[in-house]
């Protein structure tokens, strides 16, 4: 996974907002970086992804994704589309910020 390989054993993981499973919007660490990322693909798998990108800037790098995701559970198709901005120090990736927008509850 290339987590693996380019993420800083002190990465930070930001989200908009606390994710559904109750992950905090904030996890710091490589462990529990990770398990967020496993969590995620546990719950929904990527039927279709496209990525615009990289656009780099200092030590900054953004990538923009598109993709049709499915929901393991309920089989639920959707579209997700996301920024992602990346802070790289000495060759890792040492914090990724994610931006959405947030799904609104039906009513």
């Amino acid at each position: 996974m290339a987590a693996d390989t380019y993420w800083a054993s002190n990465i930070v993981s930001i989200e908009p907002a606390e994710l559904p499973d109750g992950t905090p919007a904030r996890v710091e660490g490589f462990a529990r970086a990770h398990e967020k990322l496993d969590d995620r693909l546990s719950a929904c798998a990527m039927d279709d992804l496209m990525i615009d990108g990289p656009f780099v800037t200092g030590n900054h790098f953004a990538l923009f994704l598109d993709m049709i995701i499915t929901s393991r559970a309920t089989g639920e198709r959707r579209p997700f589309s996301e920024i992602a901005i990346y802070t790289v120090e000495g060759g890792k990736i040492i914090e990724e910020r994610y931006f959405y927008e947030q799904e609104q509850p039906n009513g």
